[in-house]
């Protein structure tokens, strides 16, 4: 019995859905300790990066893309949005270069969700030569401005504050800063506030982090933190070395791992170009654009649209009336596209079309539109989607294009929605006509109505989504 166990354990082991792994990207603002300061080998040991490889190693977590945006000797007003409200003036606002940096890491990995973790305050708590330590209510006013202009430019952003860590409370560095017992009561006041920035952001958004890794260098300074001289050639410690960097990198990760965790994916459809082309299905015939399942996919995800549609187009045909085929006249969508929807078939079948064209021309010209979407989309996303069913449909010229359709772009590894047999759009009933094609009769076979829109979206939906 407990080998059946022991043998039933493991294949359910087997069988069981793999965990889903998540990647983000995280911005790192700070001062000279999330720079990195005093470490040989910055890039490989500063706290961000180091903590970027304790994320990545989690079981849940894939890859952590990052850029560490600490400046030395900064406080929060050298990270305010308006250059105009630093102190002291004059000095720089390096909130322009966290943008920069965003917006280049937001670029290469669109689709991953963004969190922001903030550690400032050791150098708002000193005395400098040129103005005074930053009042706590300052400290609020400055962290509230900085995250709130993060969070316009970047709404699905979270950010995460970390308490500024421990150090020692008298020295004075060469620059003429002045450390006091008063400093550490400032850092300690300052992390007494984040939970009032917190409540003054937008809701949900903003997490208050580490509250641990004060304790531990205060604890461990001897071994952790790296021995420097103050003006006077008194030693003070103020730099996590290394070993110091990496465990302040742990208690940073366990801070937003819960965050990430719960961050949902960026829709990867968001901001994509969305090209419809085909026939009065995709013009919509008679009712407006806006009613139609694509464009209510696209406004949803969204993405641009651009609808190509245009009444009684066909694939294959070139027809006085009706325009060139789309074997062609798909040269006309933009070439930037990004997903490339066909919705065609229904004119190629009527009126004895097919006949006179021949099922070996229609599958040549579809084959030339297939190719030509190919080479004219390399890196887009292309669907095919058939006609609904008809009456009479076995054996009937919409059958033989609904099946040319799924096997030639089945050729080219292009995924064929069949429409006629896979779709919640029941056009052979006359009752549901009434209800769901335009006109309210019955007589259209073709033409969904809005509400007949909405009814097929979710279908839609589900089959271009799969394929992300």
């Amino acid at each position: 019995m407990n080998r059946l166990l022991l043998l039933l354990s493991v294949v359910f082991l087997h069988l069981s859905p793999s965990v889903a792994r998540k990647s983000a990207n995280i911005v790192f603002i700070g001062n000279s300790i999330t720079y990195g300061a005093m470490h040989q080998e910055r890039e490989q040991t500063a706290p961000p990066t180091q903590c970027a490889r304790w994320l990545s190693q989690r079981d849940d977590i894939d890859t952590v893309y990052f850029r560490n945006c600490g400046r030395s000797g900064r406080t929060t007003y050298h990270f305010l949005p308006n250059a105009a409200d630093v102190i002291p003036a004059g000095d720089k606002s390096f909130f322009d270069d966290v943008v920069t940096q965003t917006r280049q890491l937001v670029g290469e990995h669109p689709s991953l969700p963004l969190l922001f973790s903030i550690m400032l305050g050791t150098n708002d708590a000193v005395e400098r030569p040129k103005n005074a330590h930053t009042t706590p209510e300052n400290y609020v006013r400055n962290l509230t401005a900085i995250i709130d202009t993060l969070l316009k430019l970047w709404p699905d952003a979270h950010v995460v504050l970390q308490r500024p860590i421990w150090n020692t409370s008298d020295y004075v560095t060469k620059n003429g800063s002045v450390a006091s017992k008063k400093s550490l009561e400032l850092m300690n006041s300052y992390y007494e506030s984040f939970p009032q920035v917190a409540n003054g952001c937008k809701a949900g958004h903003v997490h208050i982090g580490d509250k641990d890794a004060y304790a531990w260098f205060e604890q461990h300074w001897q071994t952790d933190v790296n021995e420097e001289k103050d003006s006077r050639g008194k030693s003070y410690w103020l730099h996590p070395n290394e070993h110091g960097a990496a465990k302040l990198a742990e208690f940073w990760g366990m801070a937003l791992l819960p965050v990430l965790r719960l961050m949902p994916d960026p829709d990867p459809l968001k901001g994509k170009k969305f090209g419809i082309i085909g026939d009065s299905y995709v013009r919509n015939h008679r009712e407006p654009v806006e009613n139609t399942w694509h464009y209510k996919f696209a406004r949803k995800h969204q993405m641009e649209y651009y609808n190509y549609g245009r009444n009684g187009n066909c694939i294959a045909l070139d027809l006085k009336q009706w325009g060139t085929g789309m074997y062609k006249r798909y040269e006309e969508m933009r070439p930037d596209l990004d997903y490339i929807v066909v919705v065609a078939g229904h004119n190629d079948a009527s009126n004895g079309r097919l006949d006179s064209i021949g099922m070996d021309t229609f599958r040549e010209r579809l084959s030339t539109l297939c190719e030509g979407l190919i080479e004219r989309y390399p890196q887009g996303r292309i669907f095919f989607f058939t006609p609904w069913t008809c009456d009479d449909f076995e054996g009937s010229p919409r059958q033989r294009v609904v099946d040319a359709m799924i096997e030639v772009c089945g050729s080219y590894g292009i995924p064929v929605f069949d429409a006629a047999r896979r779709s919640n759009i029941f056009a052979r009933s006359e009752q549901f006509r009434k209800l769901y094609f335009q006109g309210g009769k019955g007589t259209d076979t073709a033409h969904l109505n809005a509400r007949g829109h909405d009814r097929f979206l979710p279908v839609a939906e589900q089959f271009i989504l799969q394929y992300e």
